[in-house]
């Protein structure tokens, strides 16, 4: 049990990262952008091909698949999620989904069907603690999630940008009266939220393998982190993730692998029923 619960913590750091990319996006333009599993996707592959051509660590070329990402990330807000900014209607629910679609027969065309990953990485080796065992990337994986988190978190209550991202968040148009460029404002923020989602397929990749399938994959949990955080809350959202993966180990330990995420869909229900603005869900976003 010892085990499941530490290495739920260490899951969920991840989910958290996820979580809070997903989140930001929706925090601030009302977008629920389904494409972000396939970000984190085309992080993972960014990584691994760097790796493979140049021996280059993910980790230590995180700022070049930040970059690749954060692009992508506001070609798509300029050329189809800006038309849905402060309106999660169904006609974006549907172009999300189609870009997601598109991005995963884009990756399953460059990069094949197969599951790859990292051969002879550092990823593959453990801190062995008591009976207990780890992996040294999901240790560095959780710090690193940890570290983002607070960055952004600092970025948004500590810096005049991230004033302005709250500020448009609250009340577009009164921003706008005051002086915000509202545009270059969510553009920025879309930007943020991909490379966040890039740090999250870099560090993944280091012991998770990928294929086009895995951001599909990754979503659900994603959702329900973020549902269980609190729309628009950034610290919600990774504890939300902390609390999904501890959940989902804890009842592969107990009921068996094949159960594990069971508990995590029964949890989605109850909140949406009895609280569906999350532990840490406000009025406004942030």
């Amino acid at each position: 049990m010892t085990q499941a619960l530490l290495s739920g913590v260490l899951l969920g750091g991840i989910y958290g990262l996820f979580a809070v990319g997903f989140s930001l996006v929706f925090g601030v333009m009302r977008i629920v952008n389904f494409a972000h599993g396939e970000l984190v996707m085309l992080a993972m592959y960014s990584g691994l091909t760097v790796y493979n051509l140049t021996g280059i660590d993910p980790l230590l070329s995180l700022p070049l698949t930040c970059l690749l990402i954060a692009g992508l990330g506001v070609l798509l807000y300029l050329g189809a999620f800006r038309h849905f900014v402060g309106r999660a209607s169904m006609q974006q629910l549907l172009v999300a989904i189609a870009i997601s679609m598109i991005l995963q027969v884009g990756a399953q065309l460059a990069f094949g069907p197969d599951t790859r990953g990292m051969a002879q990485s550092w990823g593959s080796q453990y801190l062995l603690l008591g009976t207990n065992f780890f992996s040294y990337a999901q240790i560095a994986a959780f710090f690193i999630a940890l570290f983002c988190v607070t960055t952004v978190e600092f970025i948004l209550r500590k810096t005049r940008w991230g004033q302005d991202i709250r500020a448009v968040a609250d009340d577009a148009e009164a921003a706008e009266l005051v002086g915000l460029d509202t545009h270059r404002i969510n553009t920025g923020a879309f930007a943020l939220s991909c490379a966040i989602a890039a740090v999250a397929g870099s560090v993944l990749i280091t012991y998770y393998p990928v294929n086009p399938e895995t951001g599909f994959t990754l979503m659900p949990i994603t959702l329900i982190a973020t549902v269980v955080g609190g729309l628009g809350s950034v610290v919600g959202a990774f504890l939300g993730g902390i609390a999904c993966g501890v959940i989902s180990q804890v009842a592969g330990a107990v009921a068996g692998p094949a159960l594990q995420d069971v508990p995590l869909y029964v949890l989605l229900l109850l909140f949406l029923a009895f609280r569906p603005q999350g532990l840490f869900g406000r009025r406004v976003a942030f």
